[in-house]
């Protein structure tokens, strides 16, 4: 039996969702990835054996579908939403799951950056990031946005287009600013960070990134809604 072989509603619902990786692929799933590549780009820790295989058992339970060759949640995928909103809550309000070293990956958080950028908000024309996070080794050390409002774009490879912006900061601060616990200034105050590039451009860059979906000040705003 590899279930838990309990009649009880939660024990019936960890049956699908409880192996590891799983709420994760939901959680990519709900944030807009469609493809095995995009599902990987915001998991890269995870095999791809694991991942075949934990999508094989989603659409077995009729929580993913796989359609015109991509992913996409059912009515029932969707409906963990809350879910995943809940966990969300639970580990920013516990010390049980507090951020650690253990943490911190420099190719998810970029990812979850490149996705959540207001290209509403960029200039007319195309900006190119560069990001490098100093306590870490190639390749995962150097990363580079081309931001414009047709597109954003995550490139791990110099493609030699003029940088207009340089970021230079260690993951975890970068990290803790992007979760919602430091603001943009209190980043900037971190005398390991450094900011650099074309003027008018860093004065107006805070405004282009719209953060984590699950920062503190989300579940503020929602308590007070």
């Amino acid at each position: 039996m590899s279930g838990y072989g309990q009649f009880c509603a939660v024990a019936r619902a960890l049956d699908v969702l409880g192996q590891r990786w799983t709420m994760l692929i939901v959680r990519e799933l709900l944030l807009g990835a469609t493809t095995f590549t995009d599902i990987r780009r915001g998991l890269p820790r995870i095999p791809r054996a694991t991942l075949s295989a934990r999508l094989r058992g989603l659409r077995a339970a009729a929580v993913v579908e796989f359609v015109d060759g991509e992913y996409r949640l059912t009515a029932a995928g969707f409906a963990l939403s809350p879910v995943v909103r809940e966990l969300a809550r639970w580990a920013m309000d516990t010390d049980s799951a507090a951020l650690s070293d253990d943490h911190l990956d420099t190719a998810a958080l970029t990812w979850d950056i490149q996705r959540r950028i207001d290209t509403e908000a960029l200039p007319g024309h195309t900006v190119v990031l560069a990001i490098e996070f100093t306590d870490r080794a190639a390749p995962d050390r150097d990363f580079w946005l081309h931001l414009s409002r047709t597109g954003v774009n995550l490139c791990r490879d110099d493609t030699g287009a003029p940088i207009d912006l340089w970021l230079t900061a260690p993951t975890a601060a970068v990290t803790r600013w992007w979760l919602g616990h430091l603001t943009w200034p209190q980043l900037l105050r971190d005398p390991a960070v450094d900011v650099h590039g074309d003027k008018a451009l860093q004065r107006q860059m805070h405004r282009w990134f719209l953060r984590y979906t699950f920062t503190p000040d989300t579940f503020a705003e929602g308590a007070t809604g």
